[in-house]
């Protein structure tokens, strides 16, 4: 694959031959940097016989895989997706049991949800471990999951 700065605005029709080539050989020449590195660390660590028994031989099932394709039922995918949709909705109205959730919030809402963590008077007021761009608390996923961790770690610490 060709590296550029930012390939959402480079010209790919336009690309001269020069550049193909120099930028396909960098690739190249990186990428068998980086396989060099990985093979480093594999002999460092002892990990040839779990390569040459195990990976390279599921290598060829994974390409097939990826070559043609998974059968999926659409029925069964239906089926599943049905469950978690339930799940899912039953989930979110258990949340509304806590007094710190108001009828009319909408937890899909950031705004929401920054209000029932963090700044409502009578909400959980946690503090965040995160900020947006813009400096208001983040609860982007990967900020509820650090939240979550939080919650979980000072709960088992209560209760050994």
């Amino acid at each position: 694959m060709l590296t550029v700065n930012n390939p959402k605005n480079f010209d790919w029709k336009n690309i001269s031959l020069y550049d193909c080539c120099k930028g396909n050989a960098m690739d190249a020449y990186f990428t068998l940097k980086i396989f060099d590195l990985v093979e480093e660390k594999i002999e460092e660590i002892n990990s040839q016989d779990i390569i040459n028994k195990v990976l390279s031989p599921a290598n060829i099932i994974f390409s097939e895989m990826e070559y043609s394709g998974l059968d999926v039922s659409p029925s069964i995918l239906d089926k599943v997706g049905r469950k978690l949709k339930d799940k899912n909705i039953k989930q979110n109205d258990d949340l509304y049991r806590f007094p710190q959730v108001n009828n009319t919030d909408n937890l899909a809402s950031s705004k929401d949800l920054i209000e029932i963590l963090y700044t409502r008077e009578i909400g959980f007021r946690l503090y965040p471990p995160d900020r947006t761009e813009k400096e208001a608390p983040s609860v982007s996923a990967p900020t509820l999951k650090i939240l979550l961790e939080h919650i979980t770690e000072e709960l088992s610490k209560r209760d050994g």
